[in-house]
Formats: structure tokens, C-alpha cells, sequence
């Protein structure tokens, strides 16, 4: 339905479908002993009534005074027919759950026909509403007189709603006719009841609204139907007319026709207003006409969960970039604005030494990588490889003329490949301090990957603290004045739009850099990274220290960030990866208790709806639903690898079975990582000190024992396997 710019959201407050003409929002009823196929025919009812029910044109007919009820019911039950056609013809694939959902229905009952005779003592309207929720599938066999297929087939094929009310007010007509006469044969026994009398629907029609603020537009804007069963749902939902305009009806319209509460004296002799009567009334007058359109608003309604807990929607707001990346130039700048910034002082060279014997010690595994990706990349250019003939004559083989046709010239065909690209997103809060350094390393290890075989990439380090020059003294006027006066990282349209917390991507290293800023930017993350151990922190710029972990505000960001990268690339295939040790801090409103309730994340423009799942550690549900979106919306390839600081996975203990925990303990021992479920395409957690590739003889005494070297042989050999491992499965990906 997302192609009709139509949310659809659902409501434990809500008793019946409601329609807001403004946002273009569907709010249900949550609705429970429910399969698929009545779920989706209900929304799709109600959906079609948003489309082509209009806001005005019945409310002539319908009128005020004894008798509206029904009026309105008889409006309903022949606009259903109409809308659920319209919705149908557009979307095919809801015809088998039309027809799954109406068996599901008449099993159990609902239209309250077990037991009844289906002939011509039952009324007109109710015979056509039978006939088009349920014969039109063959569930049951309705039968109508010659003069009544008219009107059989009039209903089949009206197509504006004008055709709608005129059809309506015959049949209305015909039965007000009818029960008259039927009154003056029943004289001194129970009168059978009239539309005029209150045999209306009790519960509400569901079809047309009416100008009651039950079932017509709300002061806030919205249009509530009660509707809740299909064919009320259809009436209601219909909030456009054949010009899209919305019309806030619903398919369970609990409508009221206007009329006081006062008790009148009515022909049925119950002392009650045609317009009060209840569901009750029918069950004691199962003839009254529209009694099987209120059994079927009766039963949809006794659906509705009324225990059910808070369903909670959220969108997102619109990320200003320009405020939220701080460009590798920017952080040059920082660089290059500090005082005690001395490139040759001692600590400093140390870690350029470290840094180029670490670069230097990953390029095997490096290769290795690049090799498979090579070998990946030719097997894929084989399968596109065609021959084609080129219609000019081959003088080398014209001599095979008398056996052979194959005498042309020909040209290799080679179908364009996929070119890559890859997004990497750091996590750079205090609690990676203890393994940062080992997340580098294997972040590295990406970089050069991606260098070696010439493909785009961006890395950007996801910190809660703000960028801010270096020259400014934090914790002063003029630090508080520019807080004060730097622009918003988001802009808000919408009051369920999710609000960020303050935080900052830092571009750390870029395929745009040229040798000398790549360089010099790879030597400042380093420092960076080693600051934690080296008391280097007063000699790098303040703003770049660890802080909290904005992920989930990184993945929104990724959103827009992703498909700018593919399009200044030219690329088909985006592989973003994320670097982290464990969970981001909430964004989105979620309900108190998942037990019940249940909170979504909202896609504006393709109303697709995540939900956030029940997750008790921080907010790994709003991440999944984040990344599931992130991954619909860009088609990146995703892969998290998350480094964890401990030598077992205790910490996982609750989360999965008992078995699989066992296995999955067994194999991190092993393996030194293991692969999660999540919403990633690959979920890596791996053993914090883990490193990329190691000598196995590097820290050896020369005068070490045979058992000795034996043993860091067995030990850095198991390093490197793994190792190999996660690298070959992240090229798997790659090379999709």
C-alpha cells in the first residue's frame, strides 16, 4: 500500500478505524485471533476507502432523524462492493486473501447465517451484502428474482460513488416499501421493523461516514470509522474519491446519524430511537434488514484487543550532513593548530616506527585477500564472456568452407561487471579504549584491502563529541558562545520524528586523499589510537577523544551518505562495515513493555514499517531496525564486527539456547571469533586481541626451548587461521 502514500498504523486506544485527511495516516484497531489473510484484507478495505470514498455526497441521503442509521448502512454495503473491486483491480495479489479471509470469516460464523434460510423472505440488502463477501467466492448460493439481478448487476459495476447513493436510496426506498406492507399484515402481532423504525445497524455501518463526529471527520483532522469486520472497513476506509480526494470513512463506520439520545416510542415497540439500536436488537429481529452487516461489524469488533499494550511510530528526521561529517581536511586543521603538535618529538616516532612495522606485517593477509577477490572477479568476468560473430569474412579459415560455417571473424563480449565500494563507520567511545587499538588494526587491514584493489572508500569515526577549533578553551564564554550559535545536525517535519543526540562522524582516512594526506592522516590515527596508552592525550585535539556511542545516529547518517558515495563513485555494489564493541544508546520512543506493545520505525517515503524488536541490552532492537532499513533503502552490503575484551562469551548466556550457547563458547575458544545472527549480512564478534597476522616466532628469547617455539608456532598458526577466516568471508561479501 506504500505506493498510494497511505501509513497504516495501529492503536490500542483505538476502538475503530480512523483516517487523518492531513497525514494521510490509516490508524486501526489492534486486532488479535487474526490470520494474515483477514489482516490484509482488512487494511486493503481500508486502504481503498482512504482512495475512492468520498468525504462528501452521501450526507443528502443519509440525513438526520430516525432512520439515518440505516440509510448509512445501506450506503455502506454497496460502496464495499465497489471499493473492494477498485482495490483488487489495482492489486491483484489481494484477491486470494479477499477470498481466503471472507472463508475464515463465514467459518466462523460471522454474517450469523448458520441455520438461516438464504431465500427471498431475506431482505434485498442483505441477500446483495451475502452475495458480495460471500458468493462472489462461492461460499455460498444466494439466490435473487429476475427483477432483482438488476440490481445484482447495477452493484457489480457501479463505479462512482454517485452511482454508489443513487443505488443506495432505491434499495433503501424499496425496503422502506416493503416493510410497510409487511406492518399491515402483521396488524395486532410484531410489526416487522422498518428502516424508519431503527432496524438499522446498531453498531455502526461502516461504509460512508456520517457527519457525526462518531464517524466523520474529528476536530484534530481525522476521520474515525468503526468499521472493524471487512465490509465496514471498506465503507470507512474510503476517504478519497475518484480524484484521490480522502473521505475518513472506514470499514467499521460506528457512525451516528445525528439524532438526540432521547428515547422515542418506535415502531418495534422498544421504546428506543432507530438510531440507538444495538447489536442486541438485531439478535432479537434477525430479519430486520442489515442484520447480517451487523453481525459482521459485531464480530470484527470482538477482535479488537483491548488489553493490548502501546503501539508506538517513529520517523526520522532529516540529517544535515554538513554539520554531522567533519572532513579529513578539517581534522588536518586541528592537527595543525596545536601547539604541542611536534612530529619528530620521541614518543611520536616510536609509534611511526610501530605503525610501519604493523602495515608492513599485515600484507600477506592483505594479498591473500586481493588474490581471492581477483580470482572472485575473473570467475565472474568468465560467466559474462560471450563470443559474437562479426559478419566479416575469416581468410584464415575460409579453407574449412566445405565443413564448417563457422568462417566469420569474431569479438569477445564482455558484460559490464560490478564495480565496489566501501563505507566504514568506527566506534569511537570511551568503553573501545581498552581493545581501540585492536579495532584499528583490523580496520586497517579494510584500508588496504581496498587500496590494493583500487576501489572508493570513506572511514568515519562515530563519536558523541562535537567538533569545535582547536583554539577554543573548553568550559569558557567563548567556548559556551560557539555551542551556542552552531547550527542543527538534523531538521525535524514531524512530531513523531526521532530527536539524535549530539555526536559527530570524524572522516579519519578517504580513497579522495592523495598520497601525502593519506600518509599523514594514517600517522595522526595512530597517535590517536595509541593515546590511551602512551598519556598522549593532552598532545591531540580535544575534541577527538573517546566519548559515548552514537551507532544508531551513524546508521541514519549512512543512509544518505551511502547512496552520495555510489553516485560520486559510480559504483553499483556498497559494502559498509561497522566497527564496534557492543550497543548504541536509544533514539527512537519505544513502549514501556515489549511484552505488549510494540514501537516501529517509519520509512517517509516508502511507508514501510520496521518493527524494533524486544531486546533487554541497550538499543540492539532500534539498531536491527535501523540497519534493515539502511539495507532496503541503499542495497549496501552490511558487515559488523565487533570487537569483544573477554576470553569467553558470558555475556550471551541468556541470549540464545543453551546448546547453542555451549557451541558457540566452544568455537570462540577455538577460533578466537563467531558468527551471530543479526540484522547484518555478517556479524563478526572476535576476540578483542586478536591480531590480524602475527609472526608466531616474533617474541621468542633466542635461547628458546623446542616446546616453547612449538607451542607459539601451534598458537600463532591457529592466529592467522582465523584470522584468514574472517578476511575470506568478508571478501565473500565483497565480491558478491
Amino acid at each position: 500500500m506504500a505506493t498510494e502514500d497511505i501509513t497504516v498504523q495501529h492503536s490500542a486506544s483505538a476502538e475503530t478505524a480512523a483516517f487523518d485527511t492531513a497525514s494521510r495516516t490509516l490508524i486501526l484497531p489492534v486486532w488479535e485471533d487474526m490470520d494474515n489473510s483477514v489482516y490484509d484484507m482488512l487494511v486493503g478495505h481500508e486502504v481503498s476507502h482512504a482512495l475512492h470514498t468520498p468525504m462528501e455526497g452521501w450526507q443528502e441521503f443519509i440525513g438526520d432523524g430516525p432512520g439515518a442509521r440505516m440509510r448509512h448502512m445501506f450506503v455502506n454495503v454497496v460502496e464495499d462492493a465497489r471499493i473492494e473491486r477498485l482495490i483488487k483491480d489495482k492489486f491483484p495479489g489481494l484477491r486470494r486473501d479477499f477470498a481466503s479471509a471472507y472463508k475464515n470469516l463465514h467459518d466462523r460464523d460471522l454474517f450469523e447465517i448458520a441455520g438461516r434460510t438464504l431465500d427471498a423472505d431475506l431482505p434485498l440488502i442483505d441477500r446483495l451484502n451475502l452475495e458480495f463477501k460471500l458468493g462472489l467466492f462461492g461460499l455460498v448460493d444466494i439466490p435473487f428474482s429476475t427483477d432483482e439481478q438488476s440490481y445484482v448487476t447495477r452493484m457489480a459495476e457501479t463505479t462512482t460513488f454517485e452511482e454508489v447513493v443513487q443505488l443506495a436510496k432505491e434499495l433503501y426506498e424499496m425496503q422502506v416499501e416493503q416493510d410497510e406492507e409487511n406492518a399491515e399484515e402483521n396488524q395486532g402481532g410484531q410489526p416487522q421493523a422498518s428502516p424508519e423504525s431503527g432496524d438499522g445497524e446498531g453498531e455502526g455501518s461502516g461504509s460512508a461516514p456520517s457527519d457525526s463526529d462518531e464517524s466523520g471527520e474529528g476536530s484534530s483532522g481525522t476521520s474515525e470509522s468503526t468499521d472493524e469486520v471487512g465490509d465496514d472497513a471498506e465503507t470507512q476506509n474510503g476517504s478519497g474519491d475518484e480524484s484521490g480526494e480522502d473521505s475518513g470513512a472506514s470499514m467499521t463506520d460506528d457512525t451516528d446519524d445525528g439524532e438526540s439520545a432521547e428515547s422515542t416510542e418506535g415502531e418495534m415497540g422498544t421504546g428506543e430511537n432507530a438510531s440507538d439500536l444495538s447489536y442486541d436488537d438485531y439478535q432479537a429481529n434477525q430479519n430486520a434488514a442489515g442484520s447480517t452487516q451487523n453481525a459482521f461489524e459485531q464480530g470484527v469488533s470482538e477482535m479488537r484487543s483491548s488489553g493490548s499494550g502501546e503501539y508506538i511510530y517513529n520517523t526520522l528526521p532529516t540529517m544535515n550532513l554538513d554539520q554531522c561529517v567533519c572532513d579529513f581536511t578539517t581534522i588536518e586543521e586541528l592537527w595543525n593548530s596545536m601547539e604541542q603538535c611536534e612530529r619528530s618529538d620521541e614518543a611520536r616516532l616510536e609509534l611511526t616506527a610501530e605503525l610501519t612495522t604493523y602495515m608492513n606485517s599485515i600484507k600477506g593477509i592483505v594479498g591473500g585477500m586481493v588474490q581471492q577477490f581477483q580470482m572472485k572477479q575473473a570467475a565472474d568476468a568468465d560467466k559474462r564472456t560471450s563470443f559474437a560473430k562479426t559478419g566479416v569474412l575469416n581468410t584464415n579459415t575460409m579453407i574449412n568452407y566445405r565443413w564448417s560455417e563457422d568462417i566469420f571473424l569474431k569479438n569477445e563480449v564482455h558484460t559490464d561487471a560490478k564495480n565496489h565500494g566501501m563505507v566504514m563507520y568506527l566506534d569511537w567511545s570511551g568503553s573501545m579504549s581498552g581493545i581501540l587499538k585492536d579495532t584499528v588494526e583490523q580496520l586497517l587491514v579494510l584500508v588496504e584491502f581496498c587500496r590494493k584493489v583500487g576501489i572508493p572508500y570513506e572511514v568515519y569515526a562515530f563519536s558523541s563529541n562535537r567538533y569545535y577549533p582547536q583554539n577554543i578553551e573548553r568550559y569558557t564564554e567563548e567556548w559556551d558562545k560557539y555551542y551556542e550559535n552552531r547550527p542543527e545536525q538534523y531538521t525535524t517535519t514531524a512530531d513523531t520524528d526521532a530527536r539524535p543526540h549530539e555526536f559527530q562522524l570524524y572522516n579519519f582516512l578517504s580513497s579522495r586523499m592523495n598520497k601525502r594526506d593519506f600518509n599523514t592522516a594514517l600517522n595522526n590515527l595512530w597517535v590517536l589510537t595509541s593515546s590511551q596508552s602512551y598519556g598522549m592525550r593532552s598532545r591531540t585535539p580535544h575534541c577527538l577523544g573517546l566519548g559515548c556511542t552514537p551507532l544508531n545516529e551513524a546508521i541514519v547518517c549512512a543512509m544518505d551518505q551511502v547512496p552520495a558515495f555510489q553516485r560520486a563513485n559510480d559504483i553499483q555494489i556498497v559494502n559498509t562495515v561497522f566497527l564496534t564493541d557492543g550497543e548504541g544508546h536509544g533514539m527512537v520512543r519505544e513502549p514501556w513493555s515489549h511484552r505488549d506493545g510494540k514501537g516501529f520505525i517509519v520509512d517517509k517515503k516508502s511507508k514501510k514499517q520496521y518493527e524494533i524488536g524486544a531486546n533487554s541490552r541497550c538499543s540492539r532492537g532500534q539498531t536491527d531496525a535501523l540497519l534493515n532499513m539502511l539495507r532496503d533503502k541503499t542495497g549496501t552490503n552490511l558487515v559488523g564486527v565487533r570487537l569483544h575484551d573477554a576470553k569467553n562469551i558470558n555475556f550471551m548466556r541468556y541470549q540464545v539456547e543453551d546448546t547453542e550457547f555451549a557451541a558457540l563458547s566452544k568455537q570462540y575458544k577455538k577460533d578466537n571469533f563467531i558468527l551471530l545472527d543479526s540484522a547484518y549480512d555478517e556479524y563478526f564478534l572476535v576476540k578483542g586481541d586478536l591480531k590480524v597476522e602475527t609472526d608466531a616466532l616474533e617474541n621468542l628469547d633466542n635461547d628458546a626451548s623446542y616446546a616453547k617455539i612449538k607451542n607459539a608456532f601451534i598458537k600463532g598458526g591457529s592466529r592467522k587461521k582465523a584470522s584468514r577466516v574472517i578476511a575470506n568471508r568478508m571478501v565473500n561479501i565483497f565480491a558478491a
